[in-house]
């Protein structure tokens, strides 16, 4: 559960942050809730991950994410989803909880955390 949910998570954190880089808009308030989930969720995803998952494996996805944020032609290739930008972000937000639920479930040694 922990490993899906980070994926996921840091998938939709990239294409979220990439989006909002990508593009200008008028909807500041949309770019603004989004980019706020995204950043949220990739701090408690990256928490989630090294408790759950090692210190490897979420460096590495970090370092994806970041170095695709960074880049504009990632955003633009994907500029059919801008106006999903704020769904991405509060998914990626459900993500993280769900990776957190995992590890509260590995700290509390239940099985199938």
């Amino acid at each position: 559960m922990i490993l899906a949910a980070f994926l996921i998570g840091m998938t939709l954190c990239g294409i979220t942050l990439a989006l909002i880089r990508a593009e200008d808009t008028f909807d500041k308030f949309g770019s603004a809730a989004a980019m706020f989930s995204a950043w949220c969720a990739f701090g408690m995803l990256l928490m989630a991950g090294v408790y759950g998952l090692g210190l490897v494996l979420p460096a590495i996805a970090g370092g994806i994410v970041l170095a695709l944020r960074s880049t504009d032609t990632f955003g633009q290739r994907l500029a059919a989803l801008a106006s999903y930008k704020l769904p991405l972000g509060v998914g990626a937000l459900v993500c993280s909880v769900l990776a957190w639920i995992g590890v509260l479930n590995l700290m509390e040694e239940i099985p199938y955390g």
